[in-house]
């Protein structure tokens, strides 16, 4: 019964991967010249801190808005990935608990991070329809809204960064319900460079409509791996066990 809910947890999470890069590919999975959008990406481009501006001008409102609310709304299904999570280091004994409250850290400051750049483009595109005297109150309401994001980007990003290097360490010692070769796989490093690098690999349109969805490629990478290896050495056990009986 524990394998099967340790199984299902990690099902939750593989879920989670695949609405949240849906998510992604609908709120920054555009790619919009200056020549288009030359009012904020040429003249008022040294007053915007936000760097995603141009992943975001060409989508409608319904789109940015379905991106938003499409990965906000599934983000449980990460927290009870994190259980699956709590349940794979659980051989390490009570460091186990710091696994899991980091990432449940990460998990749940990520949808707050992912709602607000729905924010952030809708005030930089209401700037495109309202008289040029109010632009200059609208960039400075932007990089207001952009710092909040930000502070809610890095506290998710934190949790995972904190909460994959433990479980990488734990992997590599051998005190996971992981082969110990995972530790090269889902550590931080290996998977922001699969995250990031793996949409360089298809073609357009894709390449950039994933082009923004890095870290939920990651998660994808790491809930699809560890489900796969836990059930397999689950089933692995219970043939033993079937030998010796």
């Amino acid at each position: 019964m524990q394998e099967r809910w340790i199984h299902w947890a990690g099902l939750c999470g593989i879920v989670a991967s695949f609405f949240w890069i849906a998510g992604d590919m609908l709120i920054v999975g555009e790619h919009a010249l200056p020549e288009d959008y030359p009012l904020l990406l040429i003249r008022h481009a040294q007053a915007i801190d936000f760097g995603g501006l141009s992943a975001m001008l060409s989508a409608s409102e319904g789109r940015l808005a379905a991106g938003a609310l499409v990965a906000a709304l599934t983000s449980t299904l990460y927290l009870i990935g994190a259980w699956h999570l709590f349940r794979v280091a659980r051989p390490a004994g009570r460091i186990a608990w710091a696994v899991f409250g980091l990432a449940v850290f990460g998990f749940a400051n990520a949808p707050l991070a992912h709602a607000a750049f729905y924010f952030v483009g809708m005030l930089y595109k209401t700037i495109l329809v309202v008289p040029e005297a109010a632009h200059p109150a609208l960039l400075a309401l932007g990089n207001q809204f952009h710092r909040v994001l930000l502070i809610a980007y890095l506290a998710a990003v934190g949790g995972f960064v904190l909460a994959f290097s433990l479980l990488a360490v734990l992997a590599g010692m051998g005190r996971t319900l992981w082969p110990r070769w995972m530790a090269l796989v889902i550590n931080p490093v290996s998977l922001a460079i699969l995250g990031n690098g793996l949409p360089w690999l298809t073609p357009q349109p894709l390449r950039t409509w994933l082009g923004g969805a890095g870290i939920s490629i990651a998660t994808l990478i790491l809930f699809g791996l560890s489900t796969w290896l836990v059930q397999r050495s689950a089933k692995r056990a219970r043939v033993r066990e079937a030998a010796l009986a």
